[in-house]
């Protein structure tokens, strides 16, 4: 509830799966908030089978929800997949989101996942495991590279790549400093 009303940026991570099928891969968007003392908290992870505008209604919900620094997709799968429909919704509604191309130069996915490793093993990461999504993200997570699916641990590792390209929350010295100065 305490790390709830710290002040945090928040970041969205997506691994997207345009099919609706029973075998296809899930669409996955991982919610995390970074606090000022750079942890990670993750505060929600939808893992569906989604059709492209299922895809572009759930980014624009999150950015209304959680109006994030910065969405992550891997930069082909916004060129070849949503990314004229995106543009066309976010026009239409007025709702804008500023999607970070993730480029992960052909590393393989134990690699990617690296940089959200460290940070695990560090102590950096924080999850409400009463969540619903929590358990299943665990056993994805604990299964990986062995596993049969790893959609939510692709979005996880995207986080990392992200976050290693931006800067961390600011303390609350600053945001009481910037409402003041808003105020003023």
């Amino acid at each position: 509830e305490e790390q709830n009303k710290q002040p945090m940026h928040h970041y969205i991570t997506a691994d997207l799966a345009i099919s609706e099928t029973e075998k296809a891969d899930y669409s996955v968007f991982i919610v995390a908030g970074v606090d000022e003392n750079k942890i990670i908290h993750v505060k929600d992870i939808i893992r569906e089978r989604m059709d492209g505008k299922e895809i572009v209604d759930t980014l624009l919900n999150l950015q209304r929800l959680y109006d994030p620094e910065a969405v992550g997709i891997e930069d082909m799968q916004v060129s070849k997949a949503i990314g004229p429909f995106l543009r066309e919704e976010m026009l239409k509604t007025g709702k804008f989101v500023n999607i970070f191309p993730i480029k992960h130069g052909n590393k393989d996915k134990i690699s990617r996942a690296r940089s959200i490793q460290g940070r695990m093993r560090a102590g950096g990461i924080r999850f409400d495991k009463n969540d619903d999504w929590y358990p299943t993200f665990e056993d994805e997570l604990t299964k990986f590279p062995r596993g049969t699916k790893d959609d939510q641990v692709d979005a996880f590792a995207y986080i990392g790549i992200m976050l290693d390209s931006f800067h961390e929350a600011p303390t609350r010295e600053e945001q009481a400093e910037e409402e003041y100065l808003e105020e003023l």
